[in-house]
């Protein structure tokens, strides 16, 4: 496959691989995980997509206004997109005529630093199998030149599908491309993804897995690898919109899943709804507070891995198999070794082409 470079390679903090050939990306990630968790992996799964693969994009708003990805490196600054490889066509037209429109109304982007301007985020989210599109923009406050009505027709104008919009306020410290507050512009708080046989909801405020395309391999590779034989009750935690859960339900006699996040466990409600799946108790609890005792137990936390109050409460419940799937295989080989258990099995998939990032999955037995 030949290599394509957009125009902010270099300076853009989005992508860092795009002048490796795909295959030679791989092989480097692949020999960094193998290094790190010191397991040769019986499977490597490539993205069948190297370019427009994910299925969210959050831009940041700055004064300019500007709206794009980080400089690398540098948290505070924000390169001005014009083209990014990583979602879609259409989202590279909806960014700039977000930016026009920011212009035309005299909407200032945030400034980071001083902590003040209107416009915070510009995030796009895409059912890459359903064709479904939401826009949600992300402000500091409500303000009566916003405007996004006019905005959507401008986009609908030029043929490109949207299914929502939605205003998000968010007036908190952090930069977060979520939202304490929503408010319905057009359409629906959801759009829908469709993975293999199973139907998801998308959200705003809710993750899901940002490669619709390597998905259904890894849903594939963690019932293999857990190979249940239908009356398991299964404990998972970090189970955020039910991505595992459905799919692990259809498989187990009863899963009791765990998410701290309101929103994640409203959509995982949904999602569980929509797949007519019942055999699953949603706890909406952190991790480190729910009962751990259980044979069969599924982590998919963040990348900063797992608290040292989990590690060890696991460590003291002993689970006889433990699915721990993880985009970050640096906090994951620390906390293996924590845990005291050894890998049985373990799979790469690349759900990140063209920057450093890898997913992997790892049986861990005693």
């Amino acid at each position: 496959m030949s290599l394509r470079i957009c125009k902010h390679f270099g300076v853009c903090g989005g992508c860092s691989y795009l002048d490796k050939p795909y295959e030679e990306q791989l092989e480097e990630k692949v020999r960094a995980v193998k290094e790190l968790l010191s397991v040769e992996p019986e499977e490597v799964h490539p993205s069948p997509k190297q370019y427009y693969y994910r299925n969210r994009m959050d831009f940041v708003a700055a004064p300019g206004p500007k709206i794009g990805l980080n400089v690398r490196g540098k948290w505070w600054e924000t390169v001005d997109i014009e083209e990014c490889l990583l979602q879609s066509p259409e989202s590279d037209a909806v960014r700039n005529r977000f930016r026009e429109h920011m212009r035309e109304r005299g909407l200032e982007g945030w400034d980071r630093i001083n902590r003040r301007g209107l416009i915070r985020f510009l995030s796009v989210l895409e059912g890459k199998y359903t064709g479904e599109r939401l826009i949600f923009v992300v402000v500091y406050e409500k303000n009566e030149r916003l405007g996004l009505f006019d905005f959507l027709e401008k986009v609908r104008s030029t043929g490109i599908k949207i299914t929502s919009i939605i205003l998000g306020i968010n007036r908190g410290v952090r930069d977060d491309a979520r939202a304490e507050q929503l408010e319905i512009v057009y359409g629906s708080e959801t759009i829908t993804e469709k993975i293999g046989s199973l139907t998801y909801l998308l959200h705003p405020n809710a993750f899901f897995q940002p490669n619709s395309y390597t998905l259904d391999t890894m849903i594939k590779t963690a019932l293999s690898f857990m190979d249940l034989k239908g009356g398991e009750t299964v404990l998972e935690l970090f189970s955020g919109a039910g991505t595992f859960t459905i799919p692990f339900a259809k498989a187990a006699g009863r899963v009791v899943a765990v998410e701290s996040d309101p929103d994640s466990a409203k959509i995982a409600a949904l999602n569980l709804k929509l797949n007519k799946v019942k055999n699953v108790e949603l706890v909406q609890e952190r991790a480190e507070r729910v009962s751990l005792k259980y044979d069969y137990v599924i982590l998919d936390p963040p990348r900063s891995g797992l608290s040292y109050k989990l590690v060890k409460k696991l460590r003291k419940a002993k689970p006889k198999r433990i699915l721990y799937i993880s985009c970050n295989p640096q906090t994951q080989a620390r906390d293996i070794q924590q845990l005291g258990y050894k890998i049985d099995r373990l799979s790469i998939i690349d759900q990140f082409p063209q920057t450093p990032l890898i997913e992997t999955i790892a049986l861990l037995k005693k």
